[in-house]
C-alpha cells in the first residue's frame, strides 16, 4: 500500500494537468522521467539506511539509530542541493533535450529552477519511513505516504490551478512533499527518543 501511493500521485497529477492541454501533460511526463534520473540516489537511500537502523535498534544502540537518522538527512540535503544546482544551471538546456517548446519548456524550466530542491524533503520522508519500517511502525509509512499524496497534494494542486493555472498545478504538487517531509522527520525523531527510554 505504501508503494502504491506514488503511482497514484503521478496519475492524479497527470489527470489534473490534462485540462490545460497536451503541452502541460507533456511537461508533467518529462518531469516524472527526469526526477528518477536526477534523484535516484534519494530513492535508494531508505533501502540503504534501513538495515543500519534495524541492526542498531536490535542492539539497543539508540544513539547510533539517531546518528544514522541525522547523517542520512544531512546526506539527503547535500545531494539534493548539489543536484538541484546542476538542474538550475541546465534549466535552459534540459527542455531542448526533449525538444520541448511553449508551455512544456516553461514548466520544465520552472521545475529545474525552483521546485527540484523540494526533493530534500521527499528524501527526508524516505529516511523517516525507513525508520518507521525498522522500528516496528511500518503502518506509519503507509499513513504518511498516502497522507502526502491525498491531503498533501490534491487540495494544493487544485488551489494552484485556480491561482496560477498550469504552473500552479506543478507548484501545488510539491507542497505536500515539503509539509509531510518535515512532519514525518519530526515524528521519526520522537519515535527514536521514545523507544530509547526504558519502560517503567
Amino acid at each position: 500500500l505504501t508503494q502504491l501511493a506514488t503511482p497514484f500521485m503521478i496519475a492524479y497529477l497527470t489527470r489534473a494537468s490534462a485540462p490545460f492541454g497536451d503541452e502541460v501533460v507533456t511537461a508533467v511526463a518529462i518531469i516524472n522521467r527526469l526526477t528518477p534520473v536526477a534523484f535516484g540516489v534519494i530513492f535508494s537511500l531508505s533501502g540503504a539506511v534501513g538495515p543500519i537502523i534495524g541492526q542498531n535498534f536490535g542492539a539497543g544502540q539508540f544513539d547510533r539509530v539517531r546518528r544514522t537518522l541525522i547523517d542520512s538527512l544531512s546526506f539527503c540535503a547535500v545531494y539534493t542541493l548539489a543536484t538541484s544546482l546542476i538542474l538550475f544551471l541546465l534549466r535552459e538546456q534540459i527542455p531542448a533535450w526533449f525538444l520541448a517548446k511553449g508551455d512544456t519548456a516553461f514548466l520544465v524550466t520552472l521545475y529545474c529552477t525552483f521546485l527540484a530542491v523540494s526533493w530534500a524533503f521527499a528524501g527526508a520522508q524516505y529516511v523517516a519511513q525507513a525508520t518507521f519500517n525498522n522500528l516496528g511502525r511500518a503502518h506509519w509509512s503507509m499513513f504518511f505516504n498516502w497522507g502526502k499524496v491525498t491531503v498533501g497534494t490534491i487540495p494544493f494542486i487544485h488551489l494552484g490551478a485556480w491561482w496560477a493555472g498550469s504552473a500552479g498545478v506543478i507548484i501545488g504538487s510539491v507542497v505536500g512533499q515539503v509539509l509531510f517531509g518535515i512532519v514525518s522527520t519530526i515524528v521519526a525523531f520522537r519515535l527514536v527518543d521514545r523507544l530509547s527510554k526504558p519502560s517503567l
